[in-house]
C-alpha cells in the first residue's frame, strides 16, 4: 500500500511539474513561502549568462532528491492558498514598507509585494518606514491588487524620463518563491544581452544594474522572468510596455557625466531605474544621463571616449570626486583627472562645466553601516577639489547648499550620508536648470 501511495503521489508531482514547465524544463523549488523580501541595499552582484547554457545548481539534484523536493513543494504552498500580489506609488524618503495583515507582518524594500495567503478578503495594511523602522506615512494606498500574478511586474519609470541612462538599471517586484531571474535586453526586438541576478541567503533581489553601456542608437526594452534554482520558470516573461522601453539617439546637446549622485537613487533602496531621486528630472532640459554608480575620477576618465563621445554634447556637467576622497585617493590625484577630462572636452568641443562634489556625513555612514567610512582627513581633499574648481571658467557651485555648519552633508538631506535624497537633487537638478538659462545660449553661439 505505502508503494502504491508513493507511485501515485510522483505521478499527481510529474504532472504539476509538467503544468508548471510549459516554457521551461526544469525541476521543482524548495522555497520557503513566509519568507519576507528582506534586500537591504540596491545594487544586487550578477552576472551574464548565456540562454544557452544551463544555470547550475550549487545543490547536486537525484531523482530521490527531486521527489522530496517536490513533496516539499506541494507542503509549502497548498492548493487552498493564493498568491496576493500588492503594488503602491514610492512614498519619498522611505526606505522600506511594512505590510500587515490578521497577526502576519512583512517588510519589503521596492514598493510592491507578493505574499501567499489562504483568504483573498483579507485586509492589508501599509505603512512607509525610514530607516529606523519609524512610520513616515501611514496607510500607503495600494494602487493595485492582483490574484495568482503569472508575470513578473515591473518597476522602472523609462517613459518618465526624458532618456534612460547609459547604465539602464532594471527593476521589479520579486516572485514568490523565486530563486533567481534572467533579464533580458532586446534592441529593435531581438536579444542583445542576457544576465542573471541571483538572489543572496535570506535576502531577495528586486534590481539589477547592467555594467554594460547602452550607447549604440535604436529601440530598446527589458523584460524579467523568475526562476527556481532549478532551472525553471516560475513565472513568464514580464509585459512590454511604455515603462520598460527607450530610445537611444544622438548627439545630445547636453549630457552629465559622474558617478552614483548623476546615476541616481537614493534613500538607500531605491535604484535610478525610477525618477524620483535622479537630479535630471528636476531640470528643464532634456539631459542624457551618462552617470555610473560606484565611479572614482580615474573611471571617468578611462570611460570617456566610449561613453561620452558617442553621444557628442555640446556641454557636459562633469561631477565627480565623492568616491575618491571618501577613499583612499587624494585632492591632487581628483584634480590632475578633471584636468584631464578638460582636455578631453577641449580636443572634442565639448564645453565642461564642473559641479562640486557633495560632501559627506560620516556619522550617517557609521550609522547605516553599508558604506565605508572616509578617511579623518577628507575634509582636506573635499575642499581641494571644490576649490580647484571655483577656478574654472564654467562651475556650479553647490557647496553652500550642501555643507552645514561644520562642513558635513546635511542631516535633512540625504538617509546614507552619502547620496542625496528628493531635496538634495532637486537642488542639483535646478541648479544645473539655472546655468543653462544663464549661459548655454552664449555657449552655443
Amino acid at each position: 500500500m505505502i508503494r502504491i501511495m508513493s507511485l501515485l503521489l510522483t505521478f499527481f508531482v510529474f504532472l504539476m511539474t509538467a503544468a508548471m514547465t510549459l516554457a521551461d524544463d526544469g525541476k521543482p523549488p524548495s522555497r520557503s513561502p513566509t519568507s519576507p523580501v528582506k534586500t537591504a541595499k540596491s545594487n544586487i552582484s550578477a552576472s551574464p549568462e548565456s540562454d544557452s547554457e544551463p544555470v547550475k545548481s550549487s545543490e547536486a539534484i537525484s531523482d530521490k532528491n527531486l521527489e522530496e523536493k517536490s513533496k516539499q513543494m506541494l507542503e509549502e504552498v497548498p492548493p487552498s492558498f493564493t498568491i496576493i500580489r500588492l503594488s503602491w506609488k514610492i512614498v519619498p524618503y522611505a526606505v522600506k514598507y511594512k505590510v500587515t495583515f490578521d497577526d502576519e507582518e512583512y517588510i519589503t524594500y521596492i514598493n510592491g509585494i507578493e505574499i501567499a495567503v489562504n483568504n483573498v478578503a483579507k485586509i492589508f495594511k501599509v505603512d512607509a518606514l525610514d530607516f529606523d523602522n519609524n512610520i513616515i506615512r501611514e496607510d500607503v494606498t495600494i494602487t493595485e491588487t492582483e490574484t495568482n500574478p503569472s508575470k513578473v511586474k515591473t518597476t522602472t519609470e523609462f517613459d518618465k524620463m526624458d532618456s534612460a541612462p547609459l547604465y539602464p538599471v532594471y527593476s521589479w517586484i520579486p516572485k514568490h518563491n523565486a530563486d533567481y531571474y534572467q533579464i533580458q535586453l532586446l534592441k529593435d526586438g531581438e536579444v542583445l544581452r542576457n544576465y542573471n541576478a541571483e538572489r543572496k541567503e535570506n535576502d531577495d533581489v528586486y534590481d539589477y544594474y547592467d555594467q554594460n553601456p547602452v550607447n549604440e542608437g535604436g529601440n530598446y526594452y527589458w523584460r524579467v522572468k523568475a526562476m527556481s534554482r532549478f532551472g525553471f520558470a516560475l513565472s513568464e516573461w514580464s509585459e512590454e510596455s511604455d515603462s520598460v522601453s527607450f530610445k537611444v539617439k544622438a548627439p545630445a546637446k547636453f549630457a552629465a557625466f559622474g558617478d552614483s549622485i548623476t546615476h541616481g537613487g537614493g534613500a538607500i533602496t531605491v535604484p535610478p531605474s525610477m525618477t524620483i531621486y535622479d537630479w535630471e528630472t528636476y531640470c528643464e532640459e532634456p539631459i542624457k544621463n551618462l552617470g555610473r554608480s560606484g565611479d572614482t575620477t580615474d573611471q571617468l576618465v578611462d570611460r570617456f571616449e566610449y561613453d561620452v563621445l558617442p553621444f557628442a554634447p555640446k556641454i557636459l556637467f562633469i561631477m565627480g570626486g565623492v568616491n575618491d576622497f571618501r577613499g583612499n585617493i587624494l585632492g591632487w590625484h581628483t584634480v590632475s583627472n578633471l584636468k584631464i577630462l578638460a582636455e578631453k572636452c577641449k580636443e572634442n568641443n565639448i564645453t565642461p562645466i564642473f559641479l562640486t562634489p557633495t560632501p559627506v556625513n560620516p556619522q550617517l555612514i557609521k550609522k547605516i553601516k553599508t558604506i565605508e567610512s572616509p578617511p579623518y582627513d577628507w575634509k582636506e581633499h573635499y575642499k581641494y577639489i571644490c576649490d580647484w574648481i571655483r577656478n574654472q571658467e564654467h562651475f556650479i557651485d553647490l557647496s553652500h547648499e550642501f555643507e552645514d555648519s561644520e562642513g558635513y552633508l546635511r542631516y535633512d538631506l540625504t538617509t546614507d550620508g552619502l547620496h542625496p535624497d528628493l531635496e538634495g537633487k532637486r537642488i542639483i537638478g535646478e541648479a544645473v536648470n539655472d546655468w543653462i538659462k544663464n549661459n548655454s545660449s552664449k555657449i552655443s553661439n
